[in-house]
């Protein structure tokens, strides 16, 4: 049979300029000496093409397996805290000056969550309470200025998280474990989120009593996360 459009006659196959003849494929030592011809008469750009495929595909495994930094956006993220008193809401302020940075690793090893948060720019409300809630009866803000978080772990389920780390308030130091929601992300990778956690002022050795109000306190934190760039410390 003639193959004119492989440049081939009476059974013969033209590439790269010499021509082989056919084998029938029922012949068991045909098919072998046919595949060992067709590899070294294979082209090199083929071969290099099938290199190509084989580093993208290792290179797009790795990425989606490499874990990615988030800074915190200051300006759309707020930390607040309620204290509660015989069983009503006593006081609620909320801290506008915050900063940090999330790297989101999906097998959780390297996730971790830093936050850093400048008490002297707390908010409250009533404006009457602003002075007091600095004052050193209770934040004392000129001598512990800020407030910090570090992860020991994170636990990351679909749009779930438990972080679990370090706070630092008022010079003392004790373990919190936050609550954390993905909400929603963006196509360019922001994200929304809300995380929750509870402490007690009697473990940092803030006031609290009948005129003072409760010892725990619910801290919440909403706000966004966008992807952080080469080299930014977050």
């Amino acid at each position: 049979m003639d193959f004119p459009f492989l440049g081939g006659r009476g059974g013969g196959l033209t590439v790269c300029g010499r021509t082989r003849r056919w084998v029938a494929q029922h012949s068991p030592a045909g098919s072998l000496k046919s595949q060992r011809m067709s590899a070294r008469t294979q082209p090199r750009y083929v071969r290099n093409s099938q290199w190509l495929l084989i580093v993208l595909i290792v290179l797009i495994a790795l990425r989606l397996e490499a874990a990615e930094t988030y800074r915190l956006d200051s300006g759309n993220t707020q930390v607040s805290f309620t204290v509660h008193h015989l069983g009503i809401q006593w006081v609620s302020a909320r801290f506008s000056d915050i900063r940090g940075r999330f790297v989101v690793d999906l097998a959780a090893a390297a996730s971790r969550v830093d936050v850093a948060v400048a008490m002297a720019s707390l908010e409250c409300d009533e404006p009457r309470w602003n002075e007091r809630l600095r004052s050193a009866d209770w934040l004392d803000v000129q001598r512990y200025p800020q407030m910090t978080f570090h992860s020991s772990s994170i636990e990351l389920t679909e749009q779930r998280g438990l972080a679990s780390g370090e706070l630092t308030l008022h010079g003392v130091t004790r373990p919190i474990v936050l609550n954390v929601i993905l909400l929603k992300c963006s196509s360019a990778g922001n994200c929304q989120f809300a995380a929750h956690g509870r402490i007690k002022r009697s473990e940092y050795g803030l006031p609290h009593g009948f005129w003072t109000g409760g010892d725990q306190v619910d801290i919440s934190i909403s706000g966004a996360l966008s992807p952080a760039a080469n080299g930014s410390p977050g």
